[in-house]
């Protein structure tokens, strides 16, 4: 076979080079064939395949970007916690008489704890105390309480006594404040107050003593006007104060029989002690909570007179309104510097009137400035305002309940008073009980409250024993472990879920990837385009037809030997046939057709045959570029007329005659129909053997179907990873449709092993 070279293109456009040596494959050397990829699987990894450096570089971008969005949308999460210990039993002096009734008694208390962690009284006291609403966190919110609420949490482990108080946040400093600021005020609000209680109740029973004894002494030395204890009035209080929600209904009736008396007589008693020994109890918790009614609105007013926050002055400084007014007010006082600057008199009435209104512009913007700021300042207090003022609610309404309940008290102490003095006996009436019970018949008066008061006062020194050693006991629940540094959780659900959002973006352009492939459905292998078009392919060129083919000795051997191949089933099949004119296009443009057709006629025209290379793509022409000639003259000038058929026709060094395209203009496709492009065709065809006719895109131009139908042989040009599946398919229907003798699919761009068929 003769191996002449042909022209060098004048520009870029890839040439078969015909000039190399036979084709030797160097030793060692595997060529790897393309995947068939025929079912939808193996088609998918195909796809990956080819864009795996997109998918890489584009994944890696989207990846980062959500992987980014990931880590801040889930910020880790910090947990501070305060342990409790709580003890199974309140501490006292004696053992629990019933162990049964002790568990159950403190699996209640530890709920009862538990709950009181949530209580009002304690949050209120966090974030006005404890100055909690300071927190950002807490700041933030618009409902404290609720926000407490929802992330507090307080949990017990069955079976030990420990009392954990923890909460979760995305601040570590804030979630220990917030722990910080809820111990101390549960150990102020819950467990210091039970200890005041504790002193209250002693400092009563100390009271109750000193009475007693006062009384007592008064008895013995026969004066019994002196029997009066300083600051109390009526009898001397006896012991424990008592539940004071009793019906105040009388005691004793006047038709009370004297069995009855001394029956009720001790009872009496002890209830007119009981009564007295609740009314100072109610006083010191009255006191307590009017103490507390009057801190809250101080700590009210005071928030409400706190000066307004640089925040909130610089979030007003950007209101809408605030920038109009400020505006105008710069605007009038410019105006009013131009003015003075611009007049013979500073003073004139014009310019006197202008300086007030720039003045009256700028008190303007300044009020809008502050009422903004003062609006955000307000809206920013409004929770710890709203807290605050539910404390007070609260107080208030405890003072009026407990205020009642000392009225009603009260009104049954007098009661049981005036009953008490109902049952009273005459001196030496042995009706009485006291002298039944010491065997007398008579007794005087001052005997008889001598030895009422020597058992009472027996009765308080026992009580008051027993409230000094519970004073001095520890509380019942006490801090075992303060505000733990904050320790960050749930690491491994934000790790989890960047690295999934990573691996997304991955996913998602491998998605898109495989969706616009499956879209375009470009062609992949051989094996695809036999199964998609019932067209038979005549020839399979290795290797991309491009410069870097060119420029590669056995890559351009490859080309040129699968060149020669096409042009001997050619010549043998059609050829020999009478079939003397073949049409070389394609479905769409840059599918390898104009590579093709100059590559087999300059096969044609070297293997010894008279060949004539027409360029018909009248609208891109490209032939003359890979002949290295001009494009002044050619197919156009004929069609309308305008040139010599002698002198358009071209010849290049390896014998191809050439015809160019020529100018393309409206006439020239008008004149490609018809008669006229009958004429043309007949006379290309009678000096010479074969005429290779280079088309434009079968679909896309209209003449390139007539030139098409008026051949007796059209070649398909398909091209790897270029021509699309269902256009190349429609444009082989559309051939069939023309009943062309002849007609064959050039592949372009196989692997060696495809170029073997």
């Amino acid at each position: 076979m003769t191996t002449t070279s042909t022209a060098t293109p004048a520009s870029t456009a890839p040439v078969p080079l015909r000039t190399a040596p036979p084709r030797q494959n160097p030793p060692g050397r595997v060529i790897a064939a393309k995947p068939e990829a025929e079912n939808s699987a193996l088609r998918f990894l195909v796809y990956l395949r080819f864009h795996w450096l997109t998918i890489l570089f584009c994944g890696s971008l989207l990846g980062c970007g959500l992987a980014y969005g990931a880590w801040v949308l889930m910020p880790p999460k910090y947990e501070s916690y305060a342990n409790f210990q709580v003890n199974s039993a309140p501490p006292s002096i004696s053992a629990t008489a019933d162990p049964t009734r002790g568990k159950t008694e403190f699996v209640t208390y530890i709920k009862t704890t538990a709950s009181l962690f949530r209580s009002p009284g304690v949050y209120t006291a966090a974030l006005g105390n404890e100055r909690m609403i300071d927190v950002p966190t807490i700041a933030a919110e618009k409902d404290p309480f609720k926000f407490l609420d929802e992330k507090l949490v307080v949990e017990n482990k069955e079976g030990t006594e420990i009392v954990r108080l923890s909460i979760q946040g995305e601040s570590p400093d804030d979630v220990q404040r917030i722990i910080v600021a809820l111990t101390a005020a549960y150990m102020r609000e819950v467990v210091q107050k039970e200890a005041d209680q504790k002193t209250a109740i002693l400092t009563q029973l100390q009271a109750a003593k000193v009475g007693l004894e006062t009384i007592m002494k008064a008895k013995t030395a026969g004066r019994p006007d002196q029997a009066v204890v300083p600051g109390v009035t009526g009898p001397v209080p006896m012991a424990m104060p008592s539940d004071p929600k009793l019906p105040a209904a009388p005691l004793l009736n006047p038709v009370d029989t004297d069995r009855l008396k001394q029956a009720k007589f001790p009872i009496l008693v002890q209830r007119v002690a009981k009564l007295e020994t609740e009314l100072p109890a109610y006083d010191l918790n009255i006191r307590e909570k009017e103490a507390l009614l009057v801190a809250t609105e101080k700590a009210m007013k005071a928030l409400m007179d706190n000066p307004i926050g640089a925040d909130a002055l610089e979030y007003a400084k950007h209101d809408p309104d605030y920038l109009k007014a400020d505006a105008d007010a710069k605007r009038i006082r410019r105006d009013y510097k131009h003015l003075i600057d611009s007049v013979n008199d500073p003073s004139s009435p014009r310019v006197t009137a202008l300086g007030r209104k720039a003045e009256q512009a700028e008190i303007e913007a300044k009020q809008i400035l502050d009422s903004k700021a003062k609006t955000a300042e307000l809206a920013k207090r409004e929770p710890a305002f709203i807290g605050l003022n539910q404390t007070l609610n609260f107080t208030k309404n405890a003072i009026v309940k407990l205020t009642e309940e000392k009225k009603i008290a009260k009104l049954q102490w007098e009661q049981a008073n005036k009953e008490l003095s109902e049952t009273s006996f005459p001196a030496g009436d042995p009706r009485s009980p006291l002298a039944k019970e010491k065997g007398v018949a008579f007794m005087d008066p001052t005997s008889v409250d001598y030895l009422s008061h020597e058992k009472l006062y027996e009765r308080v020194t026992a009580q008051l024993i027993a409230a000094e050693y519970d004073a001095k006991l520890p509380a019942r629940v006490r801090v075992r472990d303060a505000a733990s540094p904050p320790m960050q959780k749930d690491t491994k659900k934000q790790i989890i879920g960047t690295v999934f959002a990573g691996l997304m973006g991955f996913a998602l352009v491998g998605a898109f990837v495989v969706a616009h492939e499956s879209r375009t459905r470009k062609v992949s292998s051989l094996g695809e385009m036999k199964t998609a078009c019932a067209t038979p392919v005549v020839s399979v060129v290795p290797w991309m037809p491009n410069a870097a083919t060119a420029r590669d000795p056995i890559k351009r051997s490859d080309v040129n030997e699968a060149i020669d191949k096409l042009r001997a089933y050619f010549a043998q099949t059609w050829l020999n046939r009478g079939a003397t004119t073949v049409t070389v296009t394609s479905a769409l443009g840059d599918e390898g057709k104009s590579f093709t057709a100059f590559g087999l006629a300059s096969s044609l025209a070297q293997a010894g045959y008279k060949t004539l290379l027409v360029d018909f793509d009248l609208r891109e022409p490209s032939m003359h570029n890979y002949a290295g000639v001009a494009n002044s003259f050619g197919v156009c000038e004929l069609l309308r007329g305008e040139a010599d058929f002698r002198k358009t026709i071209q010849t290049l060094p390896n014998g191809l005659h050439l015809l160019p395209a020529g100018k393309w203009s409206d006439e020239a496709r008008q004149a490609a129909v018809g008669g006229r492009l009958d004429a043309l065709l007949l006379r290309l065809k009678e000096p010479f053997d074969c005429v290779v006719l280079h088309g434009h895109a079968l679909l896309t131009a209209a003449e390139s179907v007539e030139v098409a139908r008026r051949s007796e042989v059209v070649l398909l040009c398909a091209q790897y990873r270029e021509s699309r599946i269902p256009l190349l398919k429609r444009a082989a229907e559309r051939i069939a449709t023309m009943e062309i003798p002849y007609s064959g699919i050039v592949y372009l761009g196989a692997s060696t092993q495809e170029a073997l068929c």
